[in-house]
């Protein structure tokens, strides 16, 4: 495994069986390495979705059986996953099966 490198603040967000509004993650630096580190801390499963603009993102869900569209993170995560995102302007909606929190930061793998 690559060491990370940190590229913008830890954002935690706050879930419940809504979804969240859109929130922007912002790097600290200019960077090409778009990827994300996401940690599920909460007892419930969690879904997000991605977008360029806070409108084109689309409201995550978590389906029951067979795919949603959204990524998907299993409950008490000890390690975050990272996915590779296609822009540095990144917004991101997120939902949760309970009351949860997750932590999103911009990460480069290099």
């Amino acid at each position: 495994m690559y060491p990370l490198k940190l590229l913008s603040p830890t954002y935690a967000l706050d879930l419940t069986t809504s979804a969240s509004a859109a929130l922007q993650i912002v790097p600290n630096t200019p960077t090409r390495a778009w990827r994300m580190a996401v940690l599920n801390t909460g007892d419930g499963t969690a879904a997000i979705t991605f977008g360029t603009t806070a409108a084109n993102v689309a409201t995550p869900s978590i389906a029951s059986t067979g795919t949603s569209g959204s990524f998907v993170q299993a409950p008490n995560m000890f390690m975050p996953v990272i996915i590779d995102c296609a822009s540095p302007n990144l917004f991101i909606k997120a939902i949760s099966s309970a009351t949860n929190t997750i932590y999103v930061t911009l990460v480069a793998t290099e």
